[in-house]
């Protein structure tokens, strides 16, 4: 089984839930998700948000301990919890794509292990669509 950890923004442009459904899993695939408002940023701006990210790397640390996802899924999207947050404002898609890559290879040295692929949301109109982010 393999673990989704993403923002929960439910909002049709950003509705990461129905759109990793279309297109990340196979059909009838069952996964383990940690979906809040902002994640998983709140890891690559550990100084700004020290308790989200502590709590965060505590429900990883437990999922992998208890369930042993085969993979760690983080896709991405043009969060607008960046604007809500005391990030910048008009942050640029370079850099929120950057966090999703920072988070991954930060995990990856914590967890060598573990299987972690990331990929943001390039959804154009109708067109659902996630592109791979290499570490």
């Amino acid at each position: 089984m393999r673990l989704f950890i993403y923002c929960s923004d439910p909002r049709e442009k950003a509705d990461l839930e129905t759109k990793i459904c279309q297109k990340l899993l196979v059909p009838g695939e069952k996964i383990m998700r940690l979906a809040n408002c902002g994640y998983p940023i709140v890891l690559s701006h550990p100084i700004a948000f020290p308790h989200e990210a502590n709590t965060l790397l505590r429900q990883i640390n437990f999922m992998i301990r208890e369930f042993h996802p085969e993979q760690i899924v983080f896709p991405g999207h043009d969060c607008g919890w960046y604007e809500e947050s005391v990030l910048t404002t008009g942050t640029i898609l370079f850099e929120k794509k950057r966090d999703i890559l920072r988070i991954h290879k930060m995990l990856l040295r914590r967890y060598p292990s573990q299987v972690f692929k990331s990929f943001f949301d390039v959804t154009q109109g109708e067109k659902v669509q996630f592109e791979p982010i290499a570490a």
